[in-house]
């Protein structure tokens, strides 16, 4: 009989600075909670917006059997990023690792732990938060730059992974550094 292995997702580890960083932030939250919850507010959605960035589009590992291997990886990340305000097709990623679709899907999936499309999805939706951070652009003008249909379509799957709104995120994240 044979053993069949699957290789899940590593999660990223964190570089000592931003640990060191975030524990700071979480310790200031904790000591803040009783006097000044604003602050600690302030303070643990600074922490959540280092872990988003720092763990915003990890690669994983090339597999040792089955998956994709390094410049497979690398290839259908950066077409993907490249092509977020487009309609992707699987066949396409497929043709950018040179495998047929089934096995490119198989391969993909054992490689970063989702199908090709939800991974696709995740992108578009970690693109649309590093907008609303960055300025006060319409949610309607992101979902679209981001390649969603309209405003109620990002709006669906942002709350599906994310729990809220993106309007929610973006109140929630707005506040400033409290240095």
């Amino acid at each position: 009989m044979t053993q069949l292995s699957i290789r899940m997702p590593r999660p990223p580890s964190l570089v000592p600075e931003v640990r060191e960083r975030l524990a700071k932030l979480l310790d200031d939250a904790e000591a803040a909670l009783i006097n000044d919850q604003e602050a600690a507010r302030a303070s643990l959605a600074q922490a959540l917006n280092l872990l988003t960035q720092a763990t915003a589009n990890p690669l994983p590992e090339p597999s040792l059997h089955g998956g994709l291997v390094g410049w497979q990886i690398r290839r259908v990340a950066a077409f993907v990023d490249a092509h977020l305000d487009a309609t992707i097709h699987v066949k396409e990623m497929a043709a950018e690792t040179r495998l047929s679709l089934s096995h490119f899907s198989h391969a993909f999936k054992l490689t970063f732990g989702e199908p090709p499309l939800a991974y696709v999805t995740r992108r578009r939706l970690a693109r649309a938060c590093e907008m609303m951070l960055a300025g006060n652009a319409q949610l309607s003008r992101i979902a679209h730059e981001c390649g969603f249909y309209d405003q109620p379509h990002f709006t669906r799957h942002f709350h599906r992974r994310l729990g809220m709104t993106p309007q929610s995120w973006r109140r929630l994240h707005s506040q400033g550094p409290v240095d």
